[in-house]
């Protein structure tokens, strides 16, 4: 299997394992830190945490939340495949 086919495989994959809502980017508004350390997303819950004191975090949270989805699909889908588990 080539580097592209490789590449499109975790893609599907990734797709597939992304556990993102459409109201992600509210919850992540809303709660801040709190919802990101809630998933798992340490270094984003700190980063908004710090940011929050210069109110600049309330406003970077909603985007920060889809990316992160994203990045943890990846990751999930990557160690899938490393695995065998999807083949």
């Amino acid at each position: 299997m080539n580097i592209e086919q490789h590449q499109a495989k975790i893609e599907t994959l990734a797709a597939q394992m992304n556990e993102s809502t459409a109201l992600s980017w509210f919850w992540a508004f809303l709660f801040g830190p709190l919802w990101f350390a809630f998933h798992g997303f340490w270094g984003r819950a700190v980063l908004v945490f710090v940011l929050n004191f210069f109110v600049i975090g309330f406003i970077l949270a909603p985007f920060l939340a889809y990316p992160a989805w994203r990045e943890r699909a990846r990751e999930k889908a990557e160690r899938a495949i490393a695995a065998g588990v999807v083949v």
